[in-house]
């Protein structure tokens, strides 16, 4: 578990942003946390972090007053567009919603490398994902739509759940955010890497550096293939 809990909020500009936080402050159950954009609700850390409108032509967002870039939005609106809903009550209609596996992993990884390497959690998360991605559902469509997929891994299903894991990311990527995923993968899976994404998997996780950089090859391998690439199983074009 993560200390803080993230919320991301559609917001037209920053006057319509603080509407929304000045809303909650007046409650009396939030107060303003220690830095922009975080506030605390009884004791828990909220990060309410806005998107839409409000993005720079880079996807950066401004600080409300120096316009200072603090965080890199780049991405948020694929995951918003491909996320799940969750009914939390019905009378009145409350709806929730959350991103998708593949989803979070794409935040995850653009966080990590913008972040590196502050945000060694997500790397961890990242590789938990990964390494749990057959358990998540997709077991149908592995041995009824992927059969090919699944044969080329020799039925390890761990290795084609990750393939379709990446197939799934581009899926829902528009084109500045899979070149921007893509980028990453390349460099962190590369002859003259500097593993740094491999190191931080590995860091808490009883699995070796070169089994991590196979599973992230496959993961690269199926992104490329989810944006049309023509891969062989190697990873060559």
């Amino acid at each position: 578990m993560t200390r803080d809990i993230d919320i991301a909020v559609c917001a037209a500009d920053w006057e319509e942003y603080k509407a929304l936080t000045d809303a909650l402050l007046a409650t009396g159950d939030f107060i303003q946390g220690t830095q922009e954009l975080r506030y605390d609700f009884n004791g828990t850390l909220i990060d309410i972090i806005p998107f839409g409108e409000i993005f720079g032509r880079d996807n950066l967002i401004p600080r409300s007053s120096d316009h200072e870039t603090i965080i890199n939005t780049l991405g948020s609106i694929d995951v918003y567009n491909n996320s799940m809903t969750l009914r939390l009550n019905s009378e009145p209609a409350l709806d929730l919603k959350l991103p998708t596996l593949p989803g979070l992993v794409i935040m995850k990884l653009l966080a990590w490398n913008d972040a590196y390497p502050n945000r060694q959690k997500d790397a961890e998360d990242i590789y938990f994902i990964m390494h749990n991605y057959q358990h998540a559902g997709i077991e149908d469509r592995l041995y009824e739509e992927e059969v090919s997929m699944l044969l080329e891994e020799n039925f390890d299903n761990e290795r084609a759940g990750i393939r379709l894991l990446g197939r799934d990311m581009a899926r829902i990527s528009n084109s500045d955010t899979s070149r921007a995923v893509l980028e990453i993968l390349v460099l962190e899976t590369g002859e003259h890497s500097p593993f740094n994404l491999v190191t931080q998997m590995a860091y808490k996780n009883h699995d070796s550096p070169d089994n991590i950089l196979a599973l992230l090859g496959k993961l690269k391998l199926g992104f490329l293939q989810g944006l049309g690439q023509q891969v062989n199983p190697e990873g060559n074009s």
